[in-house]
């Protein structure tokens, strides 16, 4: 069957992608008891930049926690789950596309978002997927938007496992240097390197956005 069947396949999506939301924001009650013990737990219920910064700050100070099992954590909510996003456009595609189907589904990927993310997949996808993982834009909307579009299902999402990598890499690894750079140069070193990262993100995610706008729509 395809991911068009609505009896095998919507149901089930719709229930990962209401989890893909509630996970994280259940969790936001549990961080403080999970630091600095169980960040590889943390990072599983909640897999955000800040949380792998936290996970490359501690690692930095004592080899703890492993960043391999932080990696492993981040898989089920940042991979996995984003490539439902992408099967979850497949299969609601004439529904968002149509201003039909979920209330909540348009809710998560609005029509606005959606068609400009199309145009701008539709011209740079590869390079989208992976410096969307950078940027600071939301990887389930991409997804869904790429899994509405005629991309190329295996290139899009070997693109975003590539993009997925190097963003918990970058993330990880400027956690690791904002750490050590706190123990030599105190806080107003790590402050300005939080500032450098906040500029970078934010020069791909004005790119990212320029590219939206630039294209014209259909």
């Amino acid at each position: 069957m395809s991911l068009r069947d609505p009896a095998r396949w919507k149901r089930p999506l719709l229930v990962a992608a209401i989890a893909r939301y509630a996970i994280p924001i259940a969790a936001i009650p549990l961080a403080a008891a999970l630091i600095p013990d169980r960040v590889p737990l943390l990072t599983l219920l909640r897999p955000g930049k800040e949380v792998l910064l936290l996970a490359g700050g501690l690692w930095s100070a004592d080899g703890r926690p492993s960043l391999l099992l932080v990696f492993l954590a981040y898989i089920p909510l940042m991979i996995v789950s984003v490539w439902g996003f992408f099967a979850l456009g497949r299969a609601y595609s004439d529904d968002l596309a149509g201003g039909e189907g979920p209330h909540w589904l348009h809710r998560v990927v609005p029509a606005e978002k959606l068609e400009a993310t199309q145009r701008v997949i539709a011209r740079r996808g590869v390079t989208v997927a992976i410096l969307g993982r950078v940027a600071a834009l939301p990887p389930t909307i991409l997804a869904a938007a790429a899994g509405t579009s005629a991309v190329d299902t295996r290139r899009y999402l070997a693109a975003d496992m590539v993009g997925a990598v190097l963003g918990f890499a970058v993330t990880v690894g400027v956690g690791v240097g904002l750490g050590r750079a706190y123990e030599r140069g105190g806080i107003w070193l790590t402050v300005a390197g939080v500032a450098l990262l906040l500029v970078v993100i934010n020069l791909f995610t004005r790119w990212l956005q320029a590219e939206q706008e630039a294209i014209p729509e259909s």
